[in-house]
């Protein structure tokens, strides 16, 4: 019988198995970039053939999280247009002048609701009311049922939804806020029920790659959308702000007034992308009819086969391990929530960037976080597949690299007052060492208990949705009158402060290897001799 330090594996979802070698072939394998399965597959296919089914599940997750952050991030620069300037005396000096060829050459649009930096707040921060509704719920639905329908039938709903924001915006911005609640409740199941889905698909080893990438198409969909954004509402097509709304949503163009040939062209990327996903995206290998007998025996070999799931609540309640995940994940999203819905405001009002370069300028940031999500996901899995770290330490070292470095920077933009070089520089900074969490706290939940993944991504995604309402807020109350540099840089030292907590309380108390009662409940393929 083997002792208990061979059971207890810090990859969280190991087999006990009686064949040695067995264990040892999988722990010793190489990660993604560099990775073969037990048994490669057939050399002769044709090469869309030797592409292995989880990764094609996971391509096809990559792009739905795509169209779940244009659904969500359209507004946040759709409201520079969509708002009229506060009144100049609310605009201290302290403000950054306008430079004459920036204005003269595009000149700003803005629309006519009368709505003040707290009334801009509320809007910005709606979304997150509902999102926070449904991540718990969403987790344990996937778990039990799958994340196939959980995961695109909220993201095909809230894409309908959008295409109603324009209309209920022009009606009451009461109305409009009610929208963005509702496709925040349809989004929230999004993460908890990919959290599931990797639970099932994802060997251990390439946990910190594979889903960091997929989640990484978040931050495509916010430098595809946010420049088509900005364009968008500074010219003339559908009326311009609307067409933020029109374009990312579902094919409906009987909805738009203008019924040109190029309205049929718009509009369809999350209708077409929920076709594919109906075809592509499964469960499990089990219920995957193009998954091949050999990756499927692979990947069951790999992770354990729950008997029953009956969470084990008293347990998760009571895991420090779990609470620090929880802890890192609300702080970390206040940085990154404070910044998606506020950047563009800050470029617009601060910096006084037009709107289509407010729309790049707000893209460039997260095209550098997709970078460092990319290799800092493959160099830990490197350093756990080589031994060289174990998985505690490499998630821990990611976290704080992630803390301190965005900490840093965001500090530092208070420093660099009017300069848009330097402001840029220090923001891009920032948002990008945020990439380092996705191998880190973010990605968690997997090496404690794979078996529940779902439900403890359900609720430290309901935690840290709770930033996503005060942020906006609170950024609505500093400014409030007080459109400054001084004002902005208060915002920027708090995020600071509360992200650089969240990573030390992180590393203080995590510990990454499976916790015992993530096998409650489990029955194993063969038992411990």
């Amino acid at each position: 019988m083997r002792s208990q330090s061979d059971t207890r594996r810090s990859t969280s979802a190991l087999l006990y198995d009686e064949n040695a070698e067995t264990i040892d072939a999988i722990l010793d394998q190489k990660p993604l970039l560099g990775y073969t399965d037990l048994i490669e597959l057939d050399k002769h296919e044709p090469w869309y053939r030797r592409i292995y089914t989880r990764y094609v599940v996971a391509g096809w997750a990559f792009f739905g999280f795509l169209c779940l952050y244009m659904l969500r991030v359209n507004l946040s620069v759709a409201i520079v247009a969509m708002t009229a300037q506060q009144h100049p005396k609310n605009e201290s000096v302290e403000a950054c002048p306008s430079e004459m060829n920036e204005s003269s050459s595009h000149p700003a649009k803005h629309g006519d609701f009368q709505w003040d930096s707290v009334t801009q707040g509320y809007v910005l921060g709606s979304f997150f009311y509902g999102y926070i509704l449904s991540q718990f719920i969403g987790g344990i639905l996937a778990e039990r049922f799958g994340a196939k329908w959980v995961f695109g039938g909220g993201l095909l709903g809230a894409g309908i939804l959008t295409l109603l924001a324009p209309a209920a915006a022009k009606i009451h911005v009461g109305l409009l806020i009610a929208i963005r609640i509702f496709i925040g409740i349809l989004e929230g199941p999004a993460f908890p029920s990919t959290g599931a889905l990797w639970g099932q698909w994802i060997p251990p080893l390439e946990r910190s790659i594979v889903p960091p990438i997929a989640h990484s198409g978040k931050e495509v969909g916010v430098i595809v959308t946010t420049p088509i954004a900005g364009l968008l509402c500074s010219s003339d097509f559908l009326g311009g702000w609307p067409a933020a709304f029109y374009v990312f949503g579902k094919n409906r163009s009987i909805l738009l007034q203008e019924k040109t040939k190029k309205n049929h062209l718009k509009g369809i990327i999350t209708c077409v992308w929920f076709i594919f996903w109906c075809f592509f995206g499964y469960n499990s290998p089990s219920q995957h009819p193009r998954c091949s007998e050999k990756e499927r025996t692979y990947i069951i070999a790999c992770l354990p086969k729950p008997k029953k799931l009956k969470t084990p609540w008293k347990h998760i309640w009571k895991s420090l391990p779990f609470w620090s995940i929880a802890v890192a994940s609300t702080c970390v999203q206040f940085v990154y929530y404070v910044l998606l819905t506020s950047l563009p405001i800050y470029f617009a009002r601060i910096l006084k960037f037009d709107l289509q370069k407010n729309g790049v300028m707000f893209a460039i940031p997260y095209f550098f976080m997709m970078i460092v999500i990319i290799v800092s996901g493959q160099i830990a899995d490197r350093l756990r597949a080589r031994k060289t770290l174990s998985t505690t330490t490499v998630r821990k070292l990611q976290t704080i690299i992630g803390g301190v470095g965005s900490s840093v920077f965001l500090v530092a933009i208070g420093y660099v007052g009017c300069s848009k070089v330097g402001a840029m520089i220090c923001i891009t900074s920032a948002v990008a060492f945020i990439g380092f969490h996705s191998s880190g706290c973010h990605i968690s939940h997997l090496d404690i208990a794979s078996n529940y993944a779902g439900t403890l991504v359900g609720i430290t995604n309901t935690l840290a949705s709770i930033p996503g309402f005060v942020g906006p807020y609170v950024v609505g109350a500093i400014t409030y009158e007080n459109q400054t540099v001084h004002a902005w840089k208060i915002i920027f030292d708090l995020s600071a402060g509360i992200g650089l907590f969240g990573s030390l309380f992180y590393c203080i108390f995590f510990d990454g290897n499976e916790q015992e009662w993530n096998r409650y409940g489990v029955e194993e393929l063969i038992e411990d001799e």
